[in-house]
């Protein structure tokens, strides 16, 4: 295998050896990412020779077009990803540490349904597509991803156990998700093909809008959008008692530090917890 000088030949390498492994989805995004915003400001430097000072210069470039916080994120970790495969190639190569370039932001999205405002939502939705009916209530009964429910095939399906196997997950975790009744008779009565199809995603978006559920909401993080009906699923769990490493294992969280974002839903599980000791002296 040829050496690897310049960072355009670590992307190529990159891009053939790992990333024409990953989903389809994934090839597009980080392709884009670096064709639209990495390729031009560093994609002839030589990776020996790069410095703190060209990454802060590819943040600047990156900011300059405002980007959001997240976005930017996103490009330098792949940046990061890409010199990192080098270095596994070739150990002798260093490159510059990332830690202090990386923005610095809370992107989390937080919000989630109460049951009369999903109820709104479905309403909408049952008078104007089936499909999206089926999906948005399959969801907010599972925790599924978007991703993960449209490549839900009926081989990831097992009927006697009543669950699913959720596989290639983002977190790159096989996990198995159980199927509650309202989740397994919309399974059972779809007959197509594919389970779940990816078709007129604006449907959702234009029910949202007809809900009213976003009216003058300006943070993007607190507007509703489709996986807004993961965190409804995660929060109504957590609200019902049901503890948090349950909640991380449904919903295939790498660590139960993602989840613990719900724990300020479950006041009462700390309190019952502290007045087991009482009882004692009582």
């Amino acid at each position: 295998m040829k050496q690897i000088r310049k960072v355009h030949e670590a992307w190529e390498f990159y891009n053939d050896f790992i990333l024409q492994s990953s989903s389809k989805r994934s090839q597009t995004t980080e392709t884009g990412r670096w064709k639209n915003h990495i390729s031009p400001i560093v994609e002839k430097k030589i990776i020996k020779e790069l410095t703190i000072y060209d990454l802060l210069e590819l943040r600047k470039s990156l900011e300059a077009k405002k980007l959001s916080p997240q976005t930017i994120f996103h490009c330098l970790s792949l940046l990061r990803r890409i010199l990192n495969r080098v270095v596994d190639y070739d150990p002798s190569v260093q490159v510059p540490k990332f830690r202090n370039v990386m923005p610095k932001f809370d992107n989390r999205r937080l919000r989630y349904l109460s049951r009369p405002e999903f109820d709104r939502l479905l309403n909408i939705l049952k008078k104007t597509s089936k499909a999206w009916y089926d999906i948005s209530l399959f969801a907010v009964n599972t925790g599924l991803r978007r991703g993960e429910i449209f490549n839900l095939g009926f081989e990831n399906i097992n009927k006697n156990d009543r669950n699913i196997c959720i596989l290639d997950s983002k977190t790159h975790k096989n996990r198995v998700v159980p199927l509650n009744g309202t989740a397994f008779k919309i399974i059972s009565n779809n007959k197509n093909r594919e389970i779940f199809t990816l078709s007129a995603p604006k449907i959702f978006e234009q029910a949202v809008k007809k809900s009213g559920l976003n009216d003058g909401i300006k943070d993007s993080r607190h507007k509703v959008v489709f996986h807004t009906l993961r965190h409804t699923f995660a929060s109504w769990l957590v609200q019902d008692g049901v503890k948090l490493e349950v909640v991380s294992q449904l919903l295939g969280h790498s660590s139960l530090n993602i989840t613990m974002r719900y724990a300020h839903l479950a006041p009462s599980q700390g309190k019952s917890a502290v007045n087991l000791i009482s009882e004692k002296f009582e």
